[in-house]
């Protein structure tokens, strides 16, 4: 087993068992954490969502094996729905090369900001040729400085192309983020989806001294093929007041999983049939017009 499968495996195992767990028990006993980031005495539970909020994120880099050009710009909007839960629509735009895609999710969840978040979330994305969707539980675990952030389910890929193969099974997308101070987030995480494996080392940090919220984003990428990404870029934050980057996380909006999809897939979605020969369900090859001995094949009749 290599390196990147073990420690993709462990950090997956941990990132998404935790959340489940121990925010279900929170759920049940209405149990809150300690003190919040903010060292904020409060004795109610917060909104799971603060008030009707959203982020613009745009982020440039490249791809190895073969080398390319990466691109990505997304937005997300979230809105409570009463005090107990709240509800987040997702969508993005990205390129590797010359290949294009879009992307979008929808989350539905409940949340205690000072605790968990648990939820449902369905995301697709949709390349010229195939498509990939996946749905599944959605959870987060916050402690104190750390959180804890997983969602996985069941994906499908199709393709429009026959001789590429059609895909479907469990994905599984986690993050383990710490916080320095209250406006920079640390964070190492990993993603398998049908197969495709990798782990990702990435960071925020909101500037907020220039009177409008936004931040600086940066990721680094290694997939199981050989291939590595690495991306740098800006975010933006509109519809809450001014507040820290660990508030925003917890009381506003959920990562983008229309995002965390497309970059868990790697090229899954931009795959392409390998060039050859056609082979007929006798093990023949199309086209050719002479018995081949000892292979046990026939020519192809017109």
């Amino acid at each position: 087993m290599s390196i990147l499968r073990l420690s993709k495996a462990t950090l997956l195992a941990s990132v998404f068992s935790l959340p489940l767990s121990f925010a279900a028990v929170a759920a049940d006993l209405l149990i809150l954490s300690p003190e919040p980031v903010s060292d904020q005495d409060i004795d109610f539970v917060l909104p799971a969502v603060s008030g009707p909020n959203g982020k613009l994120e745009l982020d440039l880099g490249m791809v190895t094996d073969p080398a390319n050009a990466t691109f990505r710009a997304a937005g997300s909007v979230s809105l409570p729905v009463g005090d107990m839960f709240g509800i987040q629509a997702d969508a993005a735009i990205g390129s590797i090369g010359a290949d294009w895609a879009v992307s979008g999710a929808l989350h539905a969840f409940t949340r205690d900001p000072s605790s968990y978040l648990l939820g449902v979330t369905a995301g697709i994305v949709v390349a010229e040729g195939a498509w990939l969707a996946g749905i599944g539980p959605e959870a987060e675990l916050y402690l104190d400085r750390l959180s804890l952030e997983g969602w996985a389910g069941w994906a499908a890929l199709e393709y429009e192309d026959a001789l590429l193969t059609d895909e479907s099974g469990i994905f599984v997308i986690g993050d383990i983020a710490w916080y320095p101070t209250d406006d920079w987030r640390l964070s190492v995480g990993g993603a398998s989806v049908l197969g495709r494996e990798s782990l990702r080392l990435a960071t925020e940090y909101q500037f907020a001294d220039f009177g409008m919220p936004f931040s600086g984003t940066g990721e680094l990428r290694a997939y199981d093929t050989g291939a590595f990404s690495a991306k740098i870029g800006i975010k933006g934050y509109f519809g809450a007041p001014d507040k820290s980057l660990i508030d925003r996380h917890r009381e506003d909006d959920p990562p983008n999983r229309a995002l965390d999809l497309f970059g868990g897939a790697g090229d899954l979605i931009f795959a392409e049939a390998e060039e050859g020969p056609l082979v007929d369900g006798e093990g023949c090859i199309i086209g050719v017009e002479e018995w081949i001995e000892g292979e046990g094949c026939m020519p192809i009749p017109d």
